[in-house]
């Protein structure tokens, strides 16, 4: 039992190792595994097994100036109920992103919790993810239009820059609520799709003290997941997020391929995959794969911008790093039957 919670722990720390060096817009992800699981909380127990831990680390901008930087690391546990059909679940998410030249940062609690219950149509899943957060920026290395100094023609930081700032940083509730169903719909096709609602709260950001509320946003996700033979998937995907008059969506597939026939890993997955929006033109191009090894996943991914942006920034966006550890039940190696004279 102490070598089992050793082996827990020291992998959940190395997972961790990852992103404790890191700090990192509103945070979003290119890898669907990634992607699905920030946007709606019940993807979170999208894995078969007793509990997940999983890092991600992003930078993207690099090319145009000071890069913007998120990461975060996720542990989501399965929990059985009396009720046969009910699973529960519940974990805990750590995000940290940083953006620009004036250092927003934000740092991000979530606490994350969810029921499963399967029944003969499919598996309907509800998440709940109770955020606490606190922004900050430095106005460090910052210049605005009134501090613009005519007698040295350059910009005076000693000079008063006419800002109003009630504060340098502020924290806040959020509340993301998501649902999800996973269906078989024959032997070949099965079916795993999302809707999610983030920001319900619509919490006050504001540095300047004026009204400033954080849009609630909408999201779908739909992956489909097809069996082309014994050794190769296909896997479409499509999600679409709008808050406000701003939106994303991503498309494209994955093609999963078995290959522990031929070495150490169980199976690869690479994809690719198009960041575009219903009113506006594709901006960026996912390229990427997954990696299976045992209980571990690692992924890896890039955008190339495509959008009228890469005039500066020579097609270059951003990079993206997962790495994934499952754990599964413990398995029963012997049985023993009791002998009926003791």
């Amino acid at each position: 039992m102490i070598e089992i919670q050793f082996k827990q722990l020291f992998t959940f720390l190395l997972i961790l190792c990852i992103s404790a060096t890191v700090i990192a817009q509103d945070v979003h992800f290119s890898q669907r595994f990634a992607q699905d699981r920030e946007r709606n909380p019940a993807f979170l127990n999208h894995f078969d097994g007793k509990w997940q831990a999983y890092s991600i680390y992003r930078q993207q901008w690099q090319a145009i100036g000071v890069p913007f930087t998120t990461s975060a690391i996720n542990y989501t546990r399965n929990f059985y109920t009396p009720i046969r059909s009910l699973m529960a679940f519940g974990g805990i998410q750590y995000t940290n992103d940083q953006s620009g030249d004036a250092k927003l940062l934000n740092n991000r609690i979530a606490l994350n919790l969810g029921a499963a219950y399967k029944n003969d149509f499919g598996t309907f899943v509800f998440g709940i993810s109770n955020n606490l957060e606190n922004k900050s920026f430095n106005q460090s290395g910052l210049t605005f239009p009134s501090q613009y100094d005519r007698n040295t023609g350059d910009f005076n930081e000693q000079l008063a820059n006419g800002e109003s700032f009630v504060g340098e940083q502020l924290s806040f509730y959020n509340l993301n609520l998501g649902l999800r169903l996973e269906k078989n719909l024959n032997e070949r096709w099965q079916l795993n799709s999302g809707f999610s609602v983030q920001n319900l709260t619509e919490p006050q950001e504001s540095f300047m003290g004026n009204d400033n509320t954080k849009n609630r946003g909408y999201a779908l996700q739909v992956l489909a997941d097809h069996q082309l033979n014994s050794q190769m998937n296909l896997l479409p995907y499509f999600s679409y997020h709008r808050a406000k008059k701003a939106s994303e969506a991503i498309v494209g597939a994955a093609v999963l391929f078995n290959t522990a026939a031929f070495g150490p890993v169980d199976n690869i997955k690479p994809f690719l995959y198009l960041r575009t929006g219903v009113s506006r033109t594709t901006d960026a191009i996912i390229l990427g794969s997954h990696a299976n090894l045992g209980d571990f996943q690692l992924g890896v991914s890039y955008d190339f911008n495509i959008s009228d942006l890469e005039l500066a920034s020579n097609y270059k966006g951003g990079f993206e790093l997962t790495l994934l550890y499952k754990a599964d039940y413990k398995k029963l190696q012997k049985r023993r039957l009791p002998c009926v004279r003791y």
